[in-house]
């Protein structure tokens, strides 16, 4: 696919960047719609985007959309991707519930301090794997347009234990989420030296939700089987989203590498550290009184 080549040279004031954050954003705050196949580089030359429009077509393609269609987790934890102002529940800041889900392997976080596999994935095993193809498809047109970062992310996965890797792709994690617009964000979490894929499946009417990086005023209308590459460590989100029939969805799905991941021990170690964690957290619960502790046990 051969791309036109763009260099970005200018950004919004800071200030104006600053009222967008955490915000769903309009058609007014970009003045470059991409329609075919792009790169874009930032002032300094490093890569922003690739946008590879009608890329991932095909059966394998339809198939892996009947999985992601069920996964369908309704999450409070996105915060200022949510696109709503965020709230502190529990010592925790949440956002606007939505439904976004992580498959894969992640890192130790919260109340988990060890590495495992999603609760989905580890309940879909069959499924997830039934994806693999989708997956390659898209770490191959990754490697062919963004070589350095690809060589940058593998080198990382190389040194990371195979069970966390999700086969000889590049990443460990993908997020999926369905038919909401994010407010503008920067990614965290994922690889600085790596690089993001974001795959769009399309059904039924809608409008909007354009993938825009406000802080370049460049926006992308992802059809169905496109791809883009992105640095998501730049500020992004999407335009607001209005549904023109029943049947109306948007799925993305962003795969990358977790950069905590290359810490984390091998299957049996980490289900070791998952024991000793919930030994903890029972013997903390036996000094709850009895009431407490029956609620303690019909909760988690």
């Amino acid at each position: 696919m051969e791309l036109v080549e763009m260099r970005v040279r200018s950004r919004v004031p800071e200030a104006e960047l600053k009222q967008k954050v955490g915000k769903i954003i309009t058609e007014k705050d970009y003045n470059v719609l991409l329609t075919g196949p792009t790169k874009v580089t930032l002032p300094n030359g490093k890569p922003l985007i690739v946008y590879l429009p009608n890329a991932l077509k095909g059966a394998q393609f339809d198939k892996t959309y009947n999985i992601l269609h069920e996964v369908r987790e309704i999450t409070d934890n996105r915060k200022l991707a949510s696109g709503a102002p965020s709230y502190k529940r529990q010592k925790r800041h949440r956002g606007k519930r939505v439904m976004s889900s992580l498959i894969g392997s992640v890192d130790p976080m919260g109340q988990s301090p060890y590495c495992r596999t999603t609760a989905w994935t580890g309940k879909h095993t069959e499924q997830f794997s039934e994806c693999y193809p989708v997956f390659n498809m898209i770490a191959d047109l990754f490697k062919r347009y963004v070589p350095e970062r690809y060589a940058n992310q593998m080198e990382r996965a190389k040194a990371t234990a195979p069970e966390w890797m999700v086969g000889s792709t590049p990443y460990t994690t993908m997020t999926v989420n369905n038919t909401y617009p994010t407010g503008v964000h920067k990614d965290a979490g994922d690889l600085d030296t790596g690089f993001s894929c974001l795959a769009v499946w399309r059904r039924g009417q809608y409008s909007g939700g354009n993938l825009t990086f406000p802080e370049y005023r460049i926006s992308v209308d992802m059809k169905d089987g496109d791809l883009m590459l992105m640095d998501a460590h730049q500020w992004h989100g999407n335009t607001e989203l209005t549904l023109h029939s029943e049947d109306a969805e948007r799925i993305s799905l962003v795969l990358y590498y977790r950069t905590k991941m290359m810490a984390c021990g091998t299957l049996e170690e980490e289900a070791e550290k998952e024991r000793k964690a919930k030994r903890k957290v029972f013997k903390t619960g036996e000094e709850m009184d009895q009431e407490a502790m029956k609620e303690f046990v019909t909760t988690t």
